[in-house]
């Protein structure tokens, strides 16, 4: 965590200091960084501490502290800047992160394993969690064309009250994960999983199809119920099917799958936008949401059986 608290440090105090775009590019991949190996470490930390009978629900439960930054920031930030300068934001951005820092640096370290020690393989994706982690990148692709082309499809198809969507998102996904919490632990993967896909289909498909404000408020607040069921069961899943000395590879794993839908699908998906239109992305962005659910569908080991005598040795 310390590690990419630094990297995320130096990335924001490039941007102050260059305005040539190499460099500028080169700070939001020290900052895209220090993200992903914060985030991929505080949640293995989470699963430490965890019991196992209640992974999910903690998983859920810390999810809400990201939730909470990333509905409050941006509202917080538009206010700020009408007494603060740009420069004065940054550098709260890391003093904030500096906290954090040390934060982490009060955590105490869990014993790297003899298994771990001699694994050195930069990714393992055992057939436990196969299907999983394919479900991840489904999840991803929606999730991303819905985050990143937003604000293009409210200015587009005048219906511009982006900042009010987010905010519906931001409280609609709180509530779901207080609420769905202690059902992630109760055998109920599939039908958890199915519930989560279906909203982010119907969600997708309304983006899709429909051109309401009031179609819109229901499809954001029906994605953040999809996200909020599916981001921690997918995860809780990736590391209850490793073995316990790889619990930060099984979390950085589903990261892997979620961020490859996120980043590369959604970027695949972009040419759709510029050959056919709103209508197509979203439209393609609904199917992966459909073949999520049809992935759910299928009875596999994956979602409901332990898998008995997995160790390190056997992946």
């Amino acid at each position: 965590m310390v590690a990419g608290v630094v990297s995320f440090i130096v990335g924001l105090a490039a941007v102050l200091v260059t305005t040539q775009m190499i460099m500028l590019m080169v700070a939001r991949v020290l900052q895209a960084l220090g993200y992903v190996l914060v985030t991929t470490a505080a949640t293995a930390r989470i699963t430490d501490l965890s019991a196992p009978e209640k992974r999910g629900a903690a998983i859920a439960q810390f999810g809400i502290a990201a939730n909470l930054a990333m509905t409050l920031t941006p509202a917080s930030t538009d206010a700020a800047l009408r007494i603060l300068t740009d420069v004065q934001i940054f550098i709260g951005a890391m003093v904030v992160a500096a906290v954090s820092g040390a934060l982490a640096l009060g955590f105490r370290e869990r014993g790297e394993s003899r298994a771990t020690a001699q694994d050195r393989r930069l990714w393992i994706l055992p057939p436990a969690i196969r299907q999983p982690w394919l479900a991840a990148v489904l999840l991803g692709v929606g999730f991303g064309v819905w985050l990143q082309f937003l604000p293009l499809l409210t200015i587009r198809r005048a219906v511009d009250a982006t900042g009010l969507l987010y905010a519906i998102y931001g409280a609609s996904i709180i509530v779901t994960r207080i609420v769905s919490g202690p059902w992630q632990d109760r055998g109920r993967e599939r039908q958890l999983l199915v519930v989560g896909f279906a909203a982010v289909s119907i969600s997708l498909g309304l983006f899709a199809f429909t051109q309401s404000l009031a179609y819109y408020m229901v499809a954001t607040a029906l994605m953040a119920v999809g996200g909020g069921l599916l981001h921690p069961l997918l995860m809780a899943l990736h590391v209850r099917y490793m073995p316990a000395e790889l619990r930060g590879r099984a979390v950085s794993t589903f990261y892997l799958g979620f961020d490859m839908g996120n980043g590369l699908g959604v970027w695949i998906l972009g040419f759709a936008l510029q050959w056919w239109g709103l209508t197509a992305l979203f439209g393609l962005a609904m199917v992966s949401g459909l073949l999520g659910l049809a992935l759910s569908l299928v009875r596999a080991s994956g979602w409901q059986m332990q898998v008995p005598g997995l160790s390190a040795d056997s992946l």
